[in-house]
């Protein structure tokens, strides 16, 4: 007992005897011997926070699972070898080599310490892991950053300083997301939205659960989609993604749906949005115009140059109708040679009258194109919102109504709605939707009218007439539904019609009857046209020597080394070709030169004249005289009294056709026609 109570004793008074280097001695040791504790606590619930955090990355994001898990993890290892070192540096008697240590009184404590040396090879190991899962981030083609919940961040990798051209270490663990945010801006890689707006929205993310992609635009004109999903228990992940082309792909694919793609103008889809804003505007403030504009002869141009020259034509009328309005103005092409132009800010009718005056002086001007120097000119249409509607479907059909008045006034003007023109409107497409139907039906017939040879004193052929006679119309005028038949495309198939019927009702007739058949513009640019002929000529069994095409000068005024060339091919055939209504174009003799016509008809308003009119006198006879030295016979139309056929036979015309010898008749009334004429009771003329 007495030893027991000296060992005690001494041990009582030893701290005593050693001063204050002993309380510090004894300080050391139990921080040590805490900061140990703490260390070894803090490896202890490593799996555990592990875990926690695997739970708390969201399924959704299966890129982001590794590193996530091993991120934090990571960190909470970091801070258990930190606490680990401590404890070392403040127990000097430490040794990497020993497998326990003992802190204890000289006379009572004995401590058991952990094996360093697997601590050691577990720092080891993890921190070849963190090295492995650095490298596995630098790899990423994705930007990646993952902050705490406290908008720490705890991970970067290298793609991200890319994506935003920061320099390597410009963003570390650590920093905030205000000062991310802060760096990127500094860089010059933050402008299109503000530092404060972008904290904002990841709060507002935070607090919402919710996880919108969005578009970043760069200022040198990258695209970066940036996705941002929330950690439960806090913190977030980003990640960045360079999408620029992808972005551009996408635009081009939403403007291309939206625009043209001959001119990019605006296309209907996008017109039919701009005029629903524009009424709403115009509900609350100023109106608007709604401008139709059609291009006068286009089709001429696109169907004889090519759809090539037509194509550069569209460009260079876009390029220029978009010089005549203002930025707030739309200018949009429906098709073809549609065109439609919005004008904002409408007043008085006079705002709309002006620019359409502008628009016809600027868009008639001649256009030099790559080979080609053309002229088409334009005639416009002009809705007024709100008085002539606040329906865009109701103002785009105004502004049409508009464009056929002005159309049929003589093109190459403008027009305002008027009310009376829906009934207009209304009976022209009642009268399309007839002729349609009178196509498919075959409801057409033809009618023929003599020609008269005054050599031979007889009828020595017909023109064929084309004519239609509605059920509840009547008889329709030629002028009425032949023009209607060009527009709405159907003269090509209505003349090849013709064509056929004429060769079949001709090849009964009389041998030595000729038949004349008028062949349109627009068949004459169809590289069909030969074959159509041939066909026709094969189906019929009438001699092509019989066949006679007519056509007029204005064929030849676009494209006409290709006419020639179709010209020439008829003319291989073996059909004969003639000048239709000459002199009543923009006559030119070369044409005259560069392909040898068989007969040149001269136009009923020379005829109906010639005897009253000093002028057309001179003009018949020119034309007689020119036709005669070129080798052509000469044909006068619209003879109806016995004088004007007296002239022309003493001025060596050669044929002559017109109501003084007969209307334009069926078929079924020629052979009482030809007797009359031709026969034994043929009368003097």
């Amino acid at each position: 007992m007495q030893g027991k109570a000296e060992r005690q004793g001494t041990a009582d008074r030893r701290p005593a005897s050693r001063g204050g280097e002993g309380g510090r001695e004894t300080l050391r040791g139990s921080v040590g011997r805490d900061v140990r504790r703490a260390g070894l606590a803090v490896c202890l619930i490593i799996a555990g926070a592990a875990a926690v955090t695997l739970a708390a990355v969201s399924l959704s994001m299966p890129g982001l699972w590794a590193a996530t898990v091993l991120a934090a993890a990571a960190a909470l290892v970091l801070v258990a070898l930190a606490l680990l070192r401590l404890a070392r540096r403040l127990d000097g008697a430490m040794r990497a080599a020993e497998d326990s240590a003992a802190m204890c009184a000289e006379t009572t404590a004995l401590t058991v310490a952990a094996d360093i040396a697997a601590l050691k090879r577990s720092e080891a190991v993890l921190s070849e892991r963190i090295a492995r899962l650095n490298a596995a981030l630098d790899t990423l083609s994705l930007g990646f950053l993952l902050y705490d919940r406290d908008h720490r961040l705890l991970v970067v990798n290298r793609r991200y300083h890319e994506i935003y051209r920061l320099p390597s270490g410009a963003v570390t663990p650590g920093m905030s997301a205000r000062e991310v945010l802060r760096r990127n801006v500094q860089a010059g890689s933050e402008a299109e939205r503000s530092e404060a707006e972008q904290l904002a929205e990841i709060g507002a993310l935070m607090g919402s659960g919710a996880a919108p992609a969005q578009i970043q635009h760069l200022p040198d004109g990258r695209v970066v989609a940036v996705e941002i999903q929330p950690i439960d228990g806090g913190g977030f992940v980003a990640v960045y993604e360079e999408a620029t082309e992808r972005w551009n792909a996408e635009a081009r694919i939403a403007h291309m749906a939206r625009h043209d793609a001959v001119t990019d103008l605006p296309n209907r889809v996008l017109l039919r949005e701009r005029i629903e804003g524009a009424i709403t505007q115009a509900r609350r403030e100023t109106g608007f115009a709604m401008l139709c504009l059609d291009l006068d002869n286009f089709k001429q141009v696109n169907d004889t140059l090519g759809h090539a020259v037509g194509d550069e034509l569209l460009r260079a009328v876009a390029h220029r109708l978009r010089a005549c309005v203002r930025e707030v103005d739309t200018v949009a092409r429906l098709g073809g040679d549609e065109f439609a132009i919005i004008q904002a800010a409408v007043t008085t009718p006079a705002d709309a009258a002006t620019l359409a005056q502008r628009i016809l002086d600027v868009v008639s001007a001649p256009y030099a194109l790559t080979h080609h120097s053309v002229i088409v000119g334009v005639s416009i249409g002009i809705a007024l919102a709100p008085g002539d509607g606040l329906e865009a479907e109701r103002l785009m059909q105004c502004a049409d109504v508009a464009l056929y008045r002005a159309k049929g006034d003589g093109r190459g003007v403008f027009r305002f709605f008027e009310a009376e023109m829906d009934a207009r409107l209304q009976a022209r497409r009642s009268l399309e939707l007839d002729l349609r139907a009178a196509f498919e039906a075959e409801a057409f017939d033809l009618h023929y009218q003599p020609i008269y040879d005054l050599s031979a004193e007889r009828i020595c052929g017909f023109e064929a007439l084309l004519r239609w006679t509605h059920p509840t119309r009547g008889r329709v005028s030629p002028a009425e539904f032949v023009p209607l038949a060009e527009e709405i495309g159907l003269i090509v198939p209505l003349g090849e019609w013709v064509l056929r019927r004429a060769c079949r009702e001709a090849a009964g007739w009389p041998e030595g009857l000729k038949v004349a058949v008028n062949v349109s513009a627009a068949q004459f640019t169809s590289s069909a046209l030969i074959g159509t002929v041939k066909a026709a000529l094969a189906e019929s069994g009438l001699p092509a020597r019989r066949l006679e095409l007519e056509i007029t000068e204005s064929v030849l005024l676009v494209n006409g080394s290709a006419t020639v060339a179709i010209l020439h091919g008829l003319r291989n055939l073996g059909t004969r070709i003639a000048m239709d209504d000459f002199g009543t174009g923009y006559s030119s003799l070369s044409y005259l030169r560069s392909f040898p016509f068989d007969k040149m008809k001269v136009d009923q308003s020379f005829t109906r004249d010639l005897t009253v009119e000093q002028g057309s006198g001179f003009i018949v006879r020119a034309v007689v005289s020119l036709a005669s030295s070129l080798g052509m016979t000469t044909t006068a139309e619209g003879v109806e009294t016995p004088e004007q056929l007296a002239w022309l036979r003493e001025e060596g015309c050669d044929e002559v056709q017109g109501y003084l010898f007969s209307p334009p008749v069926p078929a079924c009334a020629l052979p009482a026609l030809l007797e009359t004429w031709n026969g034994r009771t043929r009368r003097a003329a």
